[in-house]
């Protein structure tokens, strides 16, 4: 893949999108610990941030901002 140049000093398409997810997998973490407790494991959170970021990042195109 090509690099990409950014014109200015913010964030990358993928990058931002990547750190969405991470936020949305936390948030989502913590919204199932309070309401149910009974299915949330450390671990298996623990577990699904990296991979849910990686699958975010490959997915989304990486474009330079306008």
């Amino acid at each position: 893949m090509a690099a990409v140049t950014q014109p200015t000093i913010r964030p990358t398409n993928k990058l931002t999108a990547a750190t969405i997810a991470a936020a949305a997998i936390s948030v989502s973490g913590v919204f199932v610990r309070n309401v149910w407790p009974s299915w949330y494991d450390a671990e298996t959170w623990a577990t699904l941030l990296p991979i849910a970021v990686f699958a975010v990042g490959y997915l989304v195109k990486d474009e330079p901002n306008r």
